[in-house]
């Protein structure tokens, strides 16, 4: 991974693991989803419209089974989940 993604994946942990303390009265009722957002990916907190995070990752730029999962937006619950699935999409922030 070059040294200019460490920085973005960083960013994106740190802003997951800040949404994860604000956003949760009770950890266990929280979910996010990652899914397409205009043309590109965000991060919503499950249910609501205004994304917590958008990563400048163009859709187009993934593999069509990605695109496509996103299109259908990816339930995650966990902090873990997220990094693992944001570095895995090699998006960046």
């Amino acid at each position: 991974m070059s040294k200019l993604k460490k920085p973005a994946l960083f960013a994106a942990a740190l802003l997951t693991s800040q949404t994860l303390s604000l956003c949760s009265a009770s950890a266990d009722s929280v979910y996010f989803v990652l899914r397409e957002y205009d043309g590109k990916i965000a991060l919503f907190q499950e249910n609501e419209s205004e994304p917590l995070a958008v990563y400048k990752t163009p859709i187009n730029s993934l593999y069509p089974a990605d695109k496509e999962l996103l299109r259908d937006g990816i339930r995650l619950k966990t902090e873990a989940e997220i990094s693992r699935l944001i570095e895995d999409l090699d998006l960046e922030n």
